[in-house]
């Protein structure tokens, strides 16, 4: 459906204007490692399906320093003419080895940047298969201060930030699921958990140490008995549309608490 006008009411957490509230780090991607970039929803902000990447292609972590982060957008243009410019400006501290070589290897790359809220690990999109971001840098290494200030700024206008709610393909899993395994434990967290590839049939039933709202990935193993998951048990999925863990494929769930301890996982996209 396309955006229905409705009041818009004061938030309900507390002091919902407040700063900062945001993970020590951003995700960096190339829109050269993107296969297909996933589509927003009718009303121009939500992106609920899973971003699908090249073959060996990833996106990439960069620590920054919390109180650093700083980001924003402007809507800019004559009437017929509006769009929104975006900036992610972050500081890094230090001057290491892969910082130095990160600086000269990402100039003149298009980028989009992800930044997670620590409150609620709600994820904010920056930039835009047709409007991405380019990085500018300033080093700094004096008898005060040792560090990089990463500016990265649309290259033309576009659209507005957009709420990406699944995750990323990052060069290392949050962990390896166990041959045979009928159970996923997420004590990882959040990200990409790799499935191997059984000695026998096997059906993944359910997952523990979930946190309410968590966005997870499993990822197909392939080989000859792939794990497999139905509609039943504490899975709910798309249509009922069962699932296996050939080589290349992916499935992205959510966590919902429904009782004291009991979940069930909602499939969110899968590839």
């Amino acid at each position: 459906m396309t955006y229905v006008k409705i009041n818009v009411t004061k938030p309900s957490k507390i002091a919902p204007g407040a700063g900062g509230d945001k993970k020590d780090k951003i995700t960096i991607v190339d829109l050269d490692d993107i296969l297909t970039h996933a589509s927003r929803d009718a009303k121009g902000v939500l992106i609920t399906d899973k971003h699908a990447f090249k073959p060996n292609a990833y996106a990439i972590e960069l620590y920054v320093t919390p109180s650093s982060i700083a980001a924003k957008q402007n809507s800019e243009g004559e009437a017929d003419e509006e769009a929104f410019l975006q900036e992610v400006a972050v500081s890094h501290p230090g001057s290491e080895l892969e910082i130095m070589e990160f600086s000269p290897n990402w100039l003149g790359r298009n980028v989009l940047i992800f930044i997670e809220r620590c409150s609620d690990g709600s994820i904010k999109e920056y930039g835009a298969p047709c409007a991405p971001l380019r990085m500018k840098v300033e080093s700094t290494d004096d008898k005060d201060v040792n560090k990089s200030i990463f500016t990265f700024a649309s290259s033309n206008k576009g659209p507005c930030i957009a709420k990406y709610d699944n995750t990323l393909t990052l060069s290392d899993v949050a962990a390896t699921v166990d041959a045979d395994a009928t159970t996923v434990d997420l004590a990882s967290g959040e990200g990409e958990y790799q499935l191997t590839d059984n000695t026998a049939a096997k059906e993944l039933t359910t997952c523990t140490n979930a946190v309410d709202g968590m966005l997870f990935t499993l990822l197909g193993s392939g080989g000859s008995f792939p794990a497999s998951i139905t509609d039943a048990n504490d899975f709910v999925l798309k249509n009922g549309t069962s699932w296996s863990a050939i080589a290349s494929a992916s499935i992205t769930f959510k966590a919902f608490k429904d009782g004291a301890a009991s979940w069930k996982f909602f499939e969110q996209s899968r590839s």
